[in-house]
């Protein structure tokens, strides 16, 4: 396991119960995610924080259940086109809905995950939780950082789970507008599609303000400054700036670059709700690509 700081421990139960023990009294945004939907997986500081947000923007909830949605149809497309592994970057804390609950309804006991987060809270959040599901034989938590992409991606065949020789699911959701550096991101995000053979798929939600409303607009900003105070800093980008991570691959359209809710691929079958709810209001854009 690496971070850009070089090796840290093997996550083991006492390092994993450690590190959740000291993580309790700051803001994660992890945990702030999990209370907006509905998950127990949070501390009284993440949840004063999601109410405070929630106050200035009361659509945060259910964006962040649009955002799932289009997590679970997404790994729904990708099994459909037979993948089986996947490699979760960005992955929080493995709150219902998780990519191995999801792979294991749609394909059971065929698929393999490795989930990684730059937060070893996070990280160690998902060890206990995979552990005590009996679970790690197929599913793995890493602690890395998705700028360390060369050490990352070997901490990630280190696993054993990821056989390069077949398609892999790139899941980069909710992740990319937490950097702000375009060169740093795309450089590392090439360097994940160049690492996986043809066939593979990489799926990606961001936040963005394309075609909001002002008041809209407004509000989101103002919840993203209040993020980088008190945990990571995060930042809206175009479709067109999106799309520049998914390179040369080839887009899934339909649905193409779509609001999350918009996401909705010809193979997965679930009713659209645009048309009862403007779609910006989930606050992230998404698409899913295929390579050549």
């Amino acid at each position: 396991m690496t971070t850009l700081d070089g090796p840290v421990p093997t996550l083991s139960k006492e390092v994993a119960d450690r590190l959740l023990a000291e993580s309790t009294t700051k803001v994660h945004e992890g945990r702030v995610y999990d209370y907006c939907l509905g998950g127990n997986s949070n501390y009284a500081v993440d949840r004063a924080f999601a109410q405070e947000q929630i106050a200035q923007l009361p659509d945060i909830p259910w964006a962040a259940r649009q955002n799932r949605r289009f997590l679970r149809r997404a790994v729904q497309h990708m099994i459909n086109n037979g993948i089986r592994q996947f490699v979760d970057i960005g992955s929080g804390l493995p709150t219902e809905g998780n990519v191995h609950q999801l792979a294991e309804q749609y394909a059971p006991g065929e698929c393999r995950v490795v989930y990684i987060d730059h937060d070893p809270v996070a990280s160690a959040h998902g060890y206990l939780l995979l552990q005590r599901a009996g679970q790690l034989g197929r599913n793995r938590p890493i602690n890395g950082d998705v700028l360390d992409h060369l050490r990352l991606w070997q901490a990630i065949l280190d696993t054993g789970l990821i056989d390069t020789a077949q398609p892999v699911g790139l899941l980069l959701v909710a992740l990319l507008h937490f950097i702000g550096d375009d060169a740093a991101a795309h450089e590392s995000v090439a360097y994940y599609r160049d690492k996986v053979p043809s066939g593979s798929q990489l799926a990606i939600s961001h936040a963005s303000i394309d075609g909001m409303p002002q008041a809209a607009i407004d509000a989101l900003l103002a919840v993203l400054k209040n993020y980088k105070r008190a945990t990571s800093s995060a930042h809206a980008r175009t479709r067109a700036q999106m799309e520049g991570f998914f390179g040369d691959w080839s887009l899934v359209k339909p649905p193409g670059i779509v609001w999350t809710p918009e996401w909705i691929p010809d193979d997965v079958e679930e009713d659209s709700i645009v048309g009862d709810v403007e779609p910006y209001r989930s606050q992230a854009i998404a698409g899913v690509a295929t390579k050549p």
